[in-house]
């Protein structure tokens, strides 16, 4: 009878594992299966990001040397006069080594409160954008102890702002037409509203018309 007993344990036994898996088991078999599949996601974007990069470098390898920028003079065309604010002269500069760039800058004054404007013509430069890419998104947000980031528009152009609060500053980038960089930066206290109000009357006609 014992041993009719142990045979029928065994042959129990062996339906089992030939029948089934324990719950552990599963669970472990799906939490490595789980692991595979984001590692795989993982290595996709990174494969993905760097064959971004190469093309950036490809398409700009391709334009280098024959393509051309705005003279700083144009760039600065597009700095707007606005009541309330002295405006200093406007300071800027073309090159052609290593790349091709030209960029032009200004600032306001009013009292205390200061803006630094500043727009770059980064048509040969793609990669520059690499940096800045990520903020550009509308739903784009950070947010800590120290103050925020976050996407917006700006007269139908991406940019993103970013206000410090431990230091009382302001900070917008614009990119339009996809080929110009605008930047305004304000110093201690002032606003972002303040900064904003001074890109908005920038005349990005005159940057896009131009190109």
């Amino acid at each position: 009878m014992t041993r009719q007993l142990t045979a029928g344990i065994l042959a129990a036994a062996l339906v089992t594992v030939a029948c089934g898996k324990s719950a552990e088991q599963k669970q472990a078999e799906e939490t490595a299966k789980a692991i595979a599949d984001a590692t795989k996601t993982g290595a996709d974007q990174m494969a993905a990001g760097a064959a971004a990069m190469a093309k950036g470098f490809e398409q700009f390898a391709k334009t280098a040397q024959t393509g051309e920028v705005l003279p700083f003079e144009t760039l600065g065309a597009a700095f707007p006069k606005v009541n309330g604010w002295t405006r200093d002269e406007i300071k800027g500069s073309t090159t052609n080594f290593p790349m091709k760039v030209s960029e032009s800058k200004t600032y306001y004054r009013d009292g205390d409160k200061r803006i630094r404007l500043e727009v770059m013509d980064a048509a040969l430069a793609q990669m520059m954008f690499i940096p800045i890419s990520a903020f550009l998104a509308a739903n784009y947000s950070e947010r800590s102890s120290d103050g925020y980031k976050k996407g917006t528009t700006v007269k139908g152009e991406p940019g993103f702002e970013e206000v410090d609060t431990r230091n009382d500053t302001a900070e917008l980038t614009v990119v339009v037409g996809k080929r110009f960089i605008v930047s305004a930066h304000g110093n201690k206290g002032t606003g972002i509203d303040q900064v904003r109000g001074l890109v908005e009357q920038m005349d990005f006609g005159k940057l896009t018309a131009a190109k």
